[in-house]
């Protein structure tokens, strides 16, 4: 499994598009200090306001799973792989952890301009410590496990989806459209608030206001995402007709 992650890696870091896609995420990630800079805002209010941001990437992590699989959806050579006598289990698994390794990269860069701008462009503010910080890392370590749920959605239709544009419209249309019907159910039966509360696109939501004493819940919903994305992608992968 690690020659396949790390020919996975090889081809995805050869890619102008991951780089591309860096660059812009954390051309971003300044020029939000820059602004608030310009307006006197603290570190403490660039910090706490961009976990309202959150949302925002987790429509975009599917491109980590593009980013794996498309070389081998546009020149079909999936089934080369397979001849080799590579197990499809082992394959799939190994494009998730190529995928969040990748998404890794990205996090790290742009994590990095964003904190290292903050701390030059900006002051700290009284409410900057360290309890401050704390708080912040972990709601910022929870919308990660978030994202890899995210990535293993992407995975998964990646392998069942070749085309590109069909691929991310059913990507973004999961992540929107499940919660706007829970919350029209909900008119009808409060029960399905439930169903509305676990979806990852409310999840990403909740840990930026929620009380962190009621942050695992978020934590035990993002796993239970990432359980069932793997164990469906895994099943589908292995029941799918290779072309």
């Amino acid at each position: 499994m690690f020659k396949l992650i790390k020919a996975d890696l090889y081809k995805s870091f050869h890619r102008m598009y991951l780089y591309i896609f860096v660059a812009v995420m954390a051309g971003l990630a300044i020029l939000y200090n820059v602004i608030l800079g310009a307006n006197g805002a603290s570190r403490e209010i660039s910090f706490g306001s961009s976990l309202s941001l959150l949302l925002f990437p987790l429509y975009l992590v599917f491109s980590f799973a593009d980013i794996v699989t498309a070389e081998e959806n546009k020149e079909h050579t999936l089934k080369n792989t397979i001849s080799y006598g590579i197990s499809r289990s082992k394959l799939y698994i190994a494009k998730n952890i190529s995928a969040i390794l990748v998404s890794g990269f990205v996090a790290l860069v742009t994590l990095a301009a964003f904190f290292g701008s903050g701390y030059m462009l900006l002051t700290p503010g009284a409410g900057f410590t360290t309890e401050f910080l704390s708080d912040y890392f972990i709601r910022i370590s929870i919308a990660m496990l978030i994202y890899i749920a995210g990535i293993n959605l992407g995975t998964m239709l990646a392998v069942l989806i070749k085309k590109n544009s069909l691929f991310s419209l059913c990507y973004i249309g999961l992540l929107m459209f499940p919660p706007l019907v829970f919350k029209l159910l909900s008119l009808i039966n409060p029960i399905f608030e439930k169903g509305e509360f676990a979806m990852l696109s409310t999840q990403i939501q909740v840990i930026a206001i929620v009380p962190s004493s009621e942050m695992m819940t978020s934590v035990w919903i993002a796993l239970a995402h990432i359980v069932v994305f793997n164990i469906l992608g895994l099943i589908f992968f292995k029941r799918q007709e290779i072309n």
